[in-house]
């Protein structure tokens, strides 16, 4: 769905927040393409009485912590386990 959105001009981020995050390979990404891909931190939300807000800006987070994708796709990774039961 996300490379058929960015077909049609769309702009798409997608975020793999699945504790066995495939969805490189499921974007047409090989493995290697997000080895040392840095993940998204707690760091980068501030909590507060009003909720929570980015420290910095979505831009600054994807110019840091994205891969581009075939088709023009944008992926953000929440979390890469190393094994079972680290995710």
């Amino acid at each position: 769905m996300a490379r058929v959105l960015a077909r049609q001009g769309r702009s798409v981020l997608a975020i793999d927040g699945d504790s066995n995050p495939n969805l490189a390979l499921t974007l047409g990404l090989p493995p290697e393409a997000t080895a040392g891909m840095a993940t998204l931190t707690r760091g980068l939300i501030r909590r507060g009485l009003s909720g929570d807000e980015l420290v910095c800006s979505l831009q600054e987070i994807c110019d840091t912590h994205s891969v581009a994708a075939p088709d023009g796709v944008t992926l953000l990774v929440m979390a890469n386990p190393q094994h079972a039961g680290t995710g």
